[in-house]
Parts: structure tokens; C-alpha cells; sequence
């Protein structure tokens, strides 16, 4: 059976990260009221085939008659169709066709963030409303819209698969849909060759458009006929045949909690567990491997780089992986096999040996001192400057990859950077001049060394493997932290569905480099984050094993979560050129001249996709905000600019969790505030100025309307850049996750040290800021002393020999004791109060001196009502730090320090029970 998948999207835009082992054809389609540039967003990763802009033309069904504005694509053969009232209203009618064999496809409409998807499951249509707005599988759509099937021309034969319907409310004239008073809209398609893990299930994932993309402009009136009354009556309520979606479109659950799993314990302890392999949590590793700690470092993914495993190595070249080669920067998610993307996650992320930084398009953008302005004390410019360095001396980064000194396929950067400069903009090396930010251009930074992906995968990881101290574990996913109270004691783990627990030794540490779109998940699982979302794990379908809700610790996380901002602006240019076709570079056929090249470290395959990156701030009332850009060819003759919003800008979105256990986004990320609109506003408003005085560029419609500033920001995706989703902060005030240290606030162990902990996003793309982030990291938590992890954190009373000293309040009162020096076993205090020493002498209250049991069992009655009194005020203390309540002055707590110094102030068991409690008071 020929594998099919066509569909039309326009903010899914080229990243689809799920793959299925069914090989089943597929389509969709995409509705939107947008500008010329909106669907180039599909060509952000623009290395799949893409169809030149077309236009919709009339056309009419032969089989019902019915005729639609319609795109006709010669290359697949598909066929979308929109036929609307002549009063606009909420609904239209629409009909998509697409060839297969045997019957097989899946396909839909979108009406921006809204998609219609349908394939076929035997004879049966199958269809699911989506919504998405990143670089994700779009989600169930649960919002109030219907699908009604149009039977005549709804099919499913040996040759095509045809839906024809009526969309009721699909026009909802806001960000979904296009508008019932527009007179003219653009759609974007995409097309897939991987498949569909379960063709009976409406909500089973969907998959990137791997073999190609396009766009094409309709004309509103031109889709408006008196029949449509007479087509709509013919339309028929649909049965859906999944309980995944209603009939109204609103997304019910058919997952149910199931049993825990059985949970093992293994017999190996670590020093430090750090969970997550990508560019922070090998460099955490290697350092803490290197200072000497026993480190396990956990990955849910396979090997990436040939260099460590990899196994996904190039026709052409059997010691390289398709991560390896550089020249797929923009093409990995045109592979047939995608499972290296995380499928459970808001936004895109990688999910292998090296996380993003295995899958991201290699731009390596220094920062300078304005990239860390709004971190926190310790962690400005001056702090870190030192790991970046260190960094560098293993990591540099480079603007000319290629090792016989030349620049390949230059066409794109003549232009553009000709542009710019007549524009009065300078040229610099972004990586030799990062302090560089205003109205400059840049051969592109890419993260290459040796004609390879460059980055922690080839520069940290094989200094760790060859200690004896560090072990790497992969194909394993750590579902949650194991704590007792604020000591975390390991992590539990996931493999095949098998769960076990890993612990760490006493004083150990566990180390969460996930990501920000991950770490948040395994702090909600582990009873950490909002109660809301907690809740959500708690009523979920993972089995996950939460803490008693009294032990929950109420943090921020997933709050205020950021991303860049990517605007792409199709650009067409008076100088032919030919653009670099990449489809092939996976392959057998790949230009033999280009690979011999390439296996002397030299070529066009030794880089990735961009041709030039800009950047240039913007003054506005209240900060600067910073602009990026990078340009590469989109087809012939045509340029793709892609301009991001970076640093400076104040929108912020909160992520969450879902009851099967994927992060989401509860709130959008992406210009929620005025300032940030202005800005990006006024830098479209220049760059127009610019086209519009230059005889070599222009920017076109596909529909004929004025280009505008507001047409030009209207639609816009993520950078995938995500950062800030469990902040560091100064202190314990309800802003922040990890205190200065990366800790975890409210634990005694925990640490972050991936993006997650960025209050802020940097001017250029975030990679080379983790890895720096992640290097200062390192250092903190090396430094760091965690407590014991034997110790608990109430008063012992058991058998075990201890001494203690104690103030007892009697009838005449007593003021405070402050919190004994280890070596001190007694107090002197008024004769309106006692104090305990040695063996029980006598329990009157008032005496001078009056014993305590060395054992800790007291015949005393008021030795026991004090041993009684502090352990109540322990246990309060430790709601205390369960709830963030600051150390030591434990304000809003229930019991203040006073309260429990007045009650005991205990000496020591064992050196680390010492340390700990008396650091309690």
C-alpha cells in the first residue's frame, strides 16, 4: 500500500513530531483569514518540497454537481474545494479529494489553528477537529463546532477519498477562522508520507508534512453561489465513530486510571541523577562527574550522534547520522521516521540523546552582558562570563563551517546583505562581535566543529564516559522525584512500561535538565507546582504516585513561561537564482558532488539552511526590545525572512498538564502585550519602507491585498525557544521555582539547571545561553552541601542515644531560647524556668535543673511535654517548608520561631542530625 499523508495547515507550521508504523495515506487542509506571508510559516523548516503559490480557480464536482473555489495541485493530485452563501454567515461547505490506493488517506480543512481532519478507516470517512498553534500534534478541538457529511460526495474507492460537508460555526471571523467580511484568504497545504498510529481512534496523533507544502490565495466572492441553501439541505449529521470527539466537536477523554504499576527499587545508588540529556544536563553531568560525584545521567531517548551510538547513519556515508550532517538543519522533519521528536510535549522538543540541541537548525548566537540584565543577583554578565568562557574554549561555534575556507550557494547572502547595506545596516562576525546588536548582518553562527553538529553530544559526553564514575542510561523516562518531605531520596523511572526506583546516596542530589517543556511535568508528578495541576496528575491516567497533599509544595511552575515570536515574510526577488533542492541529501541520490565535498569537511552539506541572520533593537516607553532575523531561500527566486521579537519582550503564557500526562499550554505565550505589539509593528513598518524603495525585493500578495504592518504581524508561530517556566529568584515570594543556587524551593536537593530556570529570553536563539546557563549551574550545585538524607526532619524519640536541651515555659513564664552552639548540652535560664540535662532528676516545673532521658524515653512529665511540644512544633515547621515559607524567619507559618525555641532547642545525634536541625532554627 502506497503511504499517502496530504494536509493543509498554517500555524502547525512543518513540525508535526509524531510517526506511526501503519502505513496509511493522509490529508489536510487548512482554512485562514490571513495575509500573503501567513503560510510561510509553513516554510520556517523549509526543506521539504514546496509547490509554488497557486490560486484557487472554479471548478465543479462531477459526481454532485456542486461547485466550489477550488485548488486544483497538479503534483498530488489534490482537490479543496469552498463553496459559502451568499449571505456569509458561521458555516460553509467544503470538499477535499486526494488519490490513493486501495483506499487509504487521511486528510482535513483548517481554518487557521483549526483543522479538519479525515482519513480512511476501510470504507468509512473517519474525521477529528484539531486546534493547534505550535510546533506540536494538534489536540482534539473542544470548542462548538459541527461536521455534517455531504453522503454523494463522501467516499472511499480504490482510487481517491473524498469528504464533502457542511462546517457548521466553523467561521468564527477571530484567530481560528477567516472572517465572514473578508474578501479574500489564503490557505496553505502540507504533504505527508508517514503514517497514522491508529486509523480507529479520532484523536490519534498526527504527523508531519514531509513531502511537501504549499499555498494558494481564493477569492471570498468567487466561492459565494445562490445554490448553496440547496447543497447544505443535503448534508447529514455525521456519527463520529471514535468517542474522542462529539458531535459538536467538543473533545471528550476515553482514557480511564488504571492500576498503579508495580514499582521495583534498584540496588545501585548515585552520588547525582541528572534526568534529561540535552544541552544543559551534559554539561551539568560532565562537571559533577568531574568533580568527583558519582553521576547517573538519564535519557528517554536513543543515541543521537554516530560519535555515541547513533545508529541512523546516511546512505552515502555510514559514519554519519542524519543528526550529524549539518545540511539538516531544516530537514529532519521531513524524515520518514520522526520519533526522535517528544510526543508528549506543548511545543516541539527533542526527545533523544542531546534533546533540542539534536534537532534544532545549529544557530549559535554568543550572548553579551544584556542577555542576563534581568537574572538574578550572582548570575549577571560578570557572574557567568567565566562559563562562558568555558564553554567556548570546548564549544566556539563558527560562521565559515566548510574546511577549504569557502562559502557555498552564496546567492541569497549577496542579495540580502546588499539590501541591508543600502539600508545603512553593517556587516559583522556575530560570533567574533556578540556585543554587536544594532542594525548589523552576519554570516550565520551555526554550532558545527568538523563539518558536524557540534554541541554537548560531541564536546561534553565522551569527556564523561571516560570516567568510571558516570554512567548513561537512554530509552528511559523518569516519570517523577521520590521525596520524603523536602529530601528527595532518587527518581523513579519508566521503561517498557516497567517502573523502579533509582536512589541516591546520603547527601545526594537529583538534577532536573528536561527541558522547559518536560521539567515542569516530572515537578508536577512529584507534588510540586500549582494544586491545580497537581490535581490534574492526581485524577489523571498515569498511575503516578503523588505525595501525600499535605506535602504538596506550591510553586510557580509552568507560570510566566516564554518563547520567541517568529514572523515569516515571503519575499520575491528581480535576481534569479536557483534554491538548493535538499530532498535528497537523505538519500542514495543525494548529489554525488555535494557528498564528495562534504566527506573532505567541505560544501554546501557542511552547513545548515540560513543564508544571512540580522539583528536591531527598538527603544520603546518602558525598555529595548531586540529584533532577529534569518534569511534563507524559500523556492526559486524567493526568500524567506523569518524576523523573531527576542529579548525585551513581556508576553508570557502558563503551561500545564494533561490528564494523560502531556504538557499543554493553558495561556498563549505570543504577543499578549501592547508593547510588544508596537514593536514588532514599527519594525514592519520600516521594513516595508525598505521594500518599497528597492528595485530588487518585493513582497507580494497572493490574494492582491495592500501589504501592510498589521497584515504583516497577524500571524505569527513560536520559536520553539522556550524558557522561564520555573524561574529563579532571589526569594521565596510566589515569582520563582529555584532559589540562586538552582535549587528547588522547599527541598533540600533538588536542582534545575536547564531553560526552565531563565527569567528571561536571550537576543539570539537560546541554545548557547543554556549551555552557558548550565556551566554556572554546574558550579552552584557542585558547591553546594545537601543535607543528610538519613536524618528526618521531626525530633526523634526512639532508643537511639542522643542529648538534648530544652526550655520548658512554667507558671512564672519564660523567654525565648536561642538555638544552642553543637557543643552545648545546657542553658542557664530564670527560676521561672528549667532546663533538661542528662537523667531524669526530678519534673517539677520552676526546678533549676531537671533531667531528660539520654535515651529519649523520659519518666519526666515535663520532659515528655517538652519532647511532645517540639515535635509538634518540628511537624509544623516542616508544613512550613513544604508550603515555600521562608528560612529562618518562617513568616505565615504556624509555628513561628519563637514557638519552637521556647519548646526545645536540640543538641545532636550524629554530626549530619546536628548540622541539619540547628540550620532549622
Amino acid at each position: 500500500m502506497k503511504d499517502i499523508r496530504l494536509f493543509v495547515r498554517l500555524l502547525i507550521p512543518c513540525e508535526l513530531p509524531l510517526h506511526s508504523p501503519f502505513p496509511l495515506p493522509s490529508l489536510a487542509m487548512s482554512l485562514r483569514r490571513l495575509s500573503h506571508v501567513v503560510v510561510t510559516l509553513l516554510a520556517i523548516l523549509s526543506g521539504v518540497r514546496e509547490t509554488a503559490g497557486q490560486s484557487a480557480s472554479s471548478y465543479t464536482d462531477p459526481i454532485t454537481g456542486m461547485s466550489f473555489q477550488a485548488l486544483q495541485d497538479s503534483s498530488t493530485g489534490f482537490v479543496f474545494g469552498l463553496a459559502l452563501p451568499e449571505t456569509i454567515g458561521t458555516d460553509f461547505i467544503g470538499q477535499m479529494i486526494y488519490p490513493s490506493t486501495d483506499g487509504a488517506g487521511w486528510g482535513g480543512a483548517m481554518t487557521s489553528t483549526l483543522l479538519l481532519v479525515y482519513w480512511a478507516n476501510g470504507d468509512e470517512v473517519m474525521t477529528s477537529f484539531r486546534e493547534t498553534s505550535s510546533y506540536a500534534s494538534p489536540s482534539v478541538y473542544d470548542g462548538n463546532v459541527t461536521l455534517s457529511t455531504i453522503p454523494d460526495g463522501t467516499y472511499v474507492n480504490d482510487t481517491h477519498v473524498s469528504l464533502t460537508f457542511l462546517c457548521g460555526g466553523c467561521i468564527t471571523g477571530d484567530s481560528l477562522s477567516f472572517s465572514s467580511t473578508d474578501t479574500s484568504a489564503v490557505l496553505g497545504w502540507g504533504y505527508s508520507t508517514s503514517s497514522l498510529s491508529d486509523i480507529t481512534d479520532s484523536s490519534t496523533a498526527l504527523v508531519f508534512h514531509s513531502a511537501g507544502y504549499g499555498e494558494f490565495g481564493f477569492s471570498i466572492s468567487g466561492a459565494q453561489t445562490s445554490e448553496y441553501d440547496t447543497w447544505a439541505a443535503l448534508a447529514e449529521s455525521s456519527s463520529e465513530p471514535s468517542s474522542t470527539a462529539s458531535a459538536s466537536g467538543t473533545a471528550t477523554s476515553t482514557s480511564t486510571t488504571t492500576a498503579p504499576t508495580a514499582t521495583t527499587t534498584g540496588n545501585i545508588t548515585y552520588d547525582a541523577i541528572i534526568v534529561g540529556s540535552g544541552p544543559a544536563g551534559i554539561i551539568v553531568a560532565e562537571r559533577m562527574a568531574e568533580a568527583g560525584d558519582n553521576v547517573l545521567l538519564i535519557e528517554r531517548g536513543v543515541a543521537s550522534l554516530y560519535s555515541c551510538g547513533g545508529e541512523r547513519v546516511e546512505s552515502w556515508n555510514d559514519t554519519i547520522t542524519v543528526f550529524d550532517l549539518p545540511a539538516n538543519g531544516y530537514e529532519l522533519p521531513s524524515l520518514d521516521d520522526t520519533s526522535f521528536y517528544c510526543t508528549d510535549t506543548a511545543s516541539q522538543a527533542g526527545c533523544i540523546l542531546g534533546g533540542s540541541g539534536m534537532v534544532n537548525a545549529l544557530m549559535w548566537v554568543p550572548p553579551t552582558a544584556v542577555d542576563f540584565e534581568n537574572f538574578p543577583a550572582g548570575w549577571n554578565w560578570d557572574n557567568v562570563s567565566a562559563s562562558a568562557d568555558n564553554l567556548y574554549a570546548r564549544n566556539p561555534g563558527t560562521t565559515l563551517p566548510s574546511a577549504d575556507g569557502q562559502y557555498y550557494d552564496t546567492a541569497v547572502w549577496d542579495i540580502a546583505s546588499a539590501f541591508l547595506a543600502n539600508n545603512s545596516w553593517t556587516e559583522v562576525d556575530a560570533i567574533a562581535s556578540p556585543s554587536d546588536k544594532t542594525s548589523v548582518y552576519s554570516r550565520p553562527p551555526w554550532n558545527i566543529q568538523g563539518a558536524q553538529r557540534a554541541g554537548p553530544v560531541m564536546t561534553y559526553l565522551p569527556l564523561a564516559q571516560a570516567m568510571d564514575n558516570f554512567e548513561l542510561m537512554l530509552s528511559t523516562t523518569v516519570t517523577r522525584v521520590v521525596r520524603n518531605g523536602s529530601t528527595i531520596t532518587g527518581v523513579e523511572i519508566e521503561t517498557d512500561g516497567a517502573r523502579e526506583i533509582i536512589n541516591i546516596n546520603d547527601g545526594g542530589k537529583v538534577v532536573l535538565t528536561a527541558g522547559a517543556m518536560s521539567t515542569p511535568r516530572i515537578l508536577f508528578n512529584s507534588g510540586i507546582g500549582p494544586s491545580d495541576q497537581i490535581a490534574i496528575v492526581q485524577s489523571g491516567s498515569t498511575s503516578i504516585t503523588l505525595p501525600e497533599e499535605s506535602e504538596w509544595i506550591d510553586l510557580p511552575v509552568g507560570e510566566g513561561i516564554m518563547d520567541h515570536v517568529i514572523f515569516a515574510v515571503t519575499v520575491d526577488s528581480a535576481t534569479g537564482f536557483t534554491a538548493y533542492d535538499y530532498s535528497s541529501i537523505n538519500s542514495a541520490s543525494a548529489n554525488s558532488t555535494d557528498t564528495e565535498l562534504y566527506n573532505a569537511g567541505s560544501g554546501i552539506l557542511a552547513r545548515s539552511g540560513q543564508r544571512l541572520t540580522f539583528w536591531t533593537n527598538i527603544e520603546t516607553n518602558r525598555s529595548t526590545r531586540y529584533i532577529q532575523g534569518t534569511v534563507a531561500p524559500k523556492s526559486n527566486n524567493t526568500i524567506t525572512w523569518k524576523i523573531y521579537l527576542t529579548h525585551g519582550l513581556t508576553s508570557n503564557g502558563t503551561l500545564g498538564i494533561t490528564s494523560d500526562g502531556s504538557t499543554t499550554l493553558i495561556k498563549s505565550p505570543w504577543l499578549t502585550t501592547d508593547d510588544d505589539k508596537a514593536t514588532i509593528t514599527s519594525f514592519m513598518e520600516t521594513f516595508i519602507g525598505y521594500m518599497d524603495n528597492s528595485s530588487e525585493l518585493s513582497i507580494t500578495s497572493l490574494t492582491g491585498d495592500n501589504i501592510t504592518a498589521e497584515s504583516l504581524i497577524e500571524d505569527y508561530t513560536t520559536g520553539a525557544h522556550w524558557a522561564a517556566s520555573c524561574k529563579m529568584g532571589e526569594s521565596n515570594d510566589g515569582s520563582s521555582v529555584v532559589d540562586t543556587d538552582t535549587r528547588v524551593w522547599g527541598t533540600d536537593n533538588l536542582f534545575i539547571a536547564d531553560a526552565s530556570i531563565h527569567p528571561d529570553l536571550p537576543v539570539g536563539n537560546i541554545q548557547t545561553v543554556v549551555m552557558i546557563v548550565a556551566e554556572k549551574a554546574a558550579e552552584k550545585i557542585i558547591a553546594y552541601t545537601a543535607p543528610s538524607n538519613s536524618t528526618t526532619s521531626s525530633v526523634s524519640t526512639d532508643t537511639e542515644t542522643f542529648s538534648a536541651t530544652a526550655s520548658y515555659s512554667g507558671s512564672a513564664g519564660a523567654t525565648s531560647v536561642e538555638s544552642l552552639p553543637a557543643t552545648q548540652t545546657s542553658v542557664d535560664s530564670s527560676s521561672a524556668a528549667f532546663t533538661l540535662v542528662g537523667s531524669p532528676t526530678s519534673s517539677a516545673a520552676g526546678s533549676s535543673s531537671v533531667g531528660l532521658t539520654t535515651t529519649g524515653t523520659s519518666t519526666s512529665t515535663a520532659a515528655s511535654s517538652v519532647i511532645t511540644d517540639a515535635n509538634i512544633c518540628w511537624n509544623n515547621y516542616n508544613s512550613c517548608i513544604a508550603a515555600g515559607q521562608p528560612n529562618p524567619d518562617w513568616d505565615g507559618c504556624t509555628a513561628t520561631k519563637d514557638d519552637c525555641l521556647t519548646k526545645a532547642s536540640y543538641g545532636r545525634r550524629s554530626r549530619t542530625h546536628r548540622k541539619r536541625r540547628l540550620t532549622r532554627f
